[in-house]
């Protein structure tokens, strides 16, 4: 955990954005900029040393704040105009981690290699089922795109149990917690919420403010409490069937890609013209994947002159 702290903010302000975006997980994003398992282990360590841990962890999350707000004011506008662009660039970002980290999975033993490639087939096949699950609910009208007014407490138990799923899912490397935001009817409503939090001049009246804050105060409770517990099982399950969980993470990597595609583009009214078609697939996936293959590089090249100065030291 010796990277700096710039770094780390960084890459939470991405993991941030991920959450926001229906198809992809902050986890899987996390997985390929290199912090996932030290995340997970500093969560599931908090108790034992809670000053290093926390003070690694509050980089990140700081980060994931500030990606998350950027987000809810850009993310209309980037979808509206720019959605094939932006869906592709996100697409890029993943396909060049896998190309990161594809080195990893090679196996000592190849006669094992069958076994690690069904439960990667497998977890690519869950992510893109929940993808046209999540096409089948928003087609039905359980999700909502209004504002929730005169917030009831019925409303903030059920989002605080919604948010408990979603965070645990966004834990996990692929699988989307915006998608199952989206599912249970609460994307519109949370992303509306930090979109009006931001637009102070909105609310000649104060009932407004209170609104907002009966969304933020589950979503925070449940987001933390969620990361607290869940943590240690990942944790176990990365120490003793590391491979496995590698191989299981890749799929979920793939689907992803796939799934981003599918809900983004399921409403037949999602038209595009040849020209976002050619930039999309030779400006922004390019783009996305070398910025993916150039953060990784830049965060290898700070880890080993970290690790050079502390032996020097």
């Amino acid at each position: 955990m010796k990277e700096k702290g710039i770094s780390l903010f960084l890459k939470g302000i991405v993991i941030g954005i991920a959450n926001m975006i229906a198809g992809i997980s902050g986890g899987t994003l996390a997985f390929i900029m290199g912090i996932y398992q030290n995340m997970v282990t500093a969560f599931a360590n908090l108790t034992k040393k809670f000053w290093p841990n926390f003070l690694y962890l509050l980089k990140i999350c700081l980060g994931v704040a500030v990606g998350t707000l950027l987000c809810s004011l850009l993310l209309d506008h980037l979808f509206d105009s720019f959605l094939f662009e932006t869906v592709s660039f996100f697409a890029g970002v993943l396909i060049g981690g896998l190309i990161n980290d594809a080195p990893s999975l090679k196996l000592e033993k190849e006669k094992k290699k069958s076994k690690y490639i069904i439960g990667m087939v497998i977890a690519g096949l869950v992510v893109i089922a929940l993808a046209f699950v999540n096409i089948f609910f928003t087609k039905e009208g359980v999700d909502s795109n209004e504002r929730w007014r005169n917030v009831t407490l019925y409303q903030m138990g059920f989002l605080f149990l919604a948010i408990i799923i979603g965070a645990i899912a966004m834990i996990f490397p692929g699988i989307s917690g915006s998608m199952l935001f989206m599912i249970m009817g609460i994307y519109y409503p949370v992303l509306n919420a930090f979109s009006d939090l931001l637009h102070f001049g909105m609310y000649a009246n104060p009932g407004f403010i209170l609104d907002e804050l009966k969304i933020m105060i589950p979503l925070v409770l449940g987001g933390a409490l969620s990361l607290i517990f869940i943590s240690k099982p990942i944790k176990m399950l990365l120490e003793r069937h590391y491979k496995m969980c590698l191989y299981i993470i890749f799929g979920f990597v793939i689907g992803s890609i796939v799934s981003i595609y599918i809900i983004n583009f399921s409403d037949i009214e999602n038209q595009f013209s040849i020209l976002h078609l050619c930039l999309s697939l030779f400006v922004t996936l390019p783009i996305g994947s070398l910025c993916s293959i150039g953060l990784h590089k830049i965060s290898q090249k700070m880890k080993s002159k970290g690790s050079e100065d502390t032996k020097k030291s």
